[in-house]
């Protein structure tokens, strides 16, 4: 078992600084988490189309926000860019609490969304400035247990603070939730600079920075955005859509067995980083990718069949489901982005993390739309084989993955202390941009 006060003394003083941030803003986000809808609609008396319309407004701004902010970590300094990502984050939320008609609303869900597309990508490109790769990854694994312990935790606060009648309370929870981007940025402003070999300006003698282009000629960078695409879609893209839809669809579960399904989702998720964070840096990241597709096809194989049931035993075999879905998600999403990260050539690496935020919000866009399209055919029957499908497609991959990374690459060092293996210098990196064909 880790020893999470033990790891979080192992962190240098950056990676500390930027976990206690994101303890912040997570606690924050959780606390209008599942509001919006019911807030624009039922308190502030909007039409239903306002909420779908922001929502939608504030995803598409999000994708293309989020690659302004990649190409601009690649070229200005890093606390400049941390500092307007967070303050505009600030600002897009706060607007929202005064969001009395259909255009404030709007206008909030831009701003909003232009913030938040940025928050995700630079708190990835401060960890990957990790000195070495063991403590990129671990980094990766607190973020991943940290981001859900205190979202959990806001959404239960947000939650009681929201059972009183009266729009002044979601103001006051909008205003909140603004206020921990702004302490964010603060924080991040005033502790960085202190960092160790943390360059406070562009460095002009450095590489150039590479356009998108240049990370798309990337050998096998399309394989591993694409996977993990796929493993958005068949995780976090179905908890909020395909796993509700189905199992009460079919009357297996009712709003209490939900509760429960979406409670056990974050302690797993974040036991499974306490208990197997540490260990699963000493696995190879192909078997880690393998076990998670295998982990998620049984899991949809179970809440296939507790949509068939009824009573206990339907409870049953979805909330075995729910467990081996978060658990395969605890383990993917954060070896991946390590991965990545330890891939991406420094003159790229904000691009290379903003493209990851847009493939996971990509497989959480299209998990919904998925879900809607196959839900109302042959019971459901039809999107729980496309889930497994799709799960048994990821564990293929790794079979791949294996092939074309180098040992040191498929499995850093785990040693405390250890420094990784050197590169060979004949080898270019995995993701040094292909030649153009001739």
């Amino acid at each position: 078992m880790t020893n999470p006060l033990a790891l979080y003394r192992e962190f240098s003083p950056r990676t500390r600084a930027v976990l206690a941030v994101n303890a912040v803003n997570s606690f924050g986000g959780g606390l209008v988490l599942p509001f919006l809808w019911i807030y624009l609609q039922q308190v502030r008396g909007l039409p239903a189309w306002v909420p779908a319309v922001t929502l939608a407004v504030q995803a598409a701004t999000a994708v293309a926000g989020g690659l302004a902010w990649g190409a601009l970590l690649d070229r200005l300094a890093q606390r400049t860019v941390v500092s307007l990502v967070m303050l505009i984050a600030g600002l897009g939320t706060a607007l929202y609490a005064f969001a009395t008609g259909p255009a404030p609303a709007l206008a909030a869900a831009v701003v909003y969304g232009l913030g938040i597309s940025g928050v995700g990508t630079v708190l990835r490109f401060l960890y990957a400035g990790a000195a070495s790769a063991r403590e990129r990854g671990l980094a990766f694994s607190a973020d991943y247990a940290v981001f859900n312990a205190m979202t959990g935790l806001g959404v239960l606060v947000g939650g009681l603070v929201a059972a009183g009648a009266g729009a002044g309370r979601f103001t006051a929870l909008y205003l909140a939730d603004g206020l921990t981007f702004l302490v964010a940025a603060a924080a991040l402003r005033l502790l960085l600079p202190r960092a160790a070999g943390e360059d406070d300006g562009p460095n002009e003698d450095a590489k150039p920075s590479g356009g998108y282009r240049e990370v798309f000629r990337a050998r096998h960078l399309g394989v591993l955005l694409g996977t993990l695409t796929m493993c958005s879609l068949v995780s976090y893209g179905q908890f909020r859509s395909g796993l509700p839809g189905y199992l009460t669809g079919n009357g297996a579960l009712g709003p209490e067995g939900l509760s429960g399904a979406f409670a056990l989702n974050i302690v797993v998720a974040v036991l499974a980083q306490i208990l197997l964070g540490e260990q699963v840096q000493r696995l190879r990241r192909s078997t880690v990718l393998a076990v998670s597709g295998a982990c998620w096809a049984v899991a949809w194989a179970l809440v296939a069949v507790a949509g068939l049931g009824h009573g206990g035993g339907a409870l049953a075999a979805a909330l075995a489901g729910v467990v081996l879905l978060s658990l395969g998600e605890a383990l993917v999403f954060p070896v991946l982005t390590a991965l990545l990260n330890d891939l991406a050539e420094d003159h790229v690496r904000g691009r290379v993390n903003a493209l990851l935020s847009v493939a996971v919000s990509t497989g959480s866009v299209a998990g919904p739309a998925l879900a809607g399209a196959t839900l109302p055919w042959a019971r459901g029957l039809p999107l729980m084989a496309v889930l497994i499908a799709g799960c048994l497609a990821v564990a293929a991959v790794s079979v791949r993955l294996r092939a074309v990374l180098r040992p040191a690459l498929d499995r850093p060092s785990a040693e405390p202390g250890a420094e990784p293996a050197p590169e060979p210098a004949a080898e270019p990196a995995l993701l040094a941009a292909a030649p153009a064909a001739g």
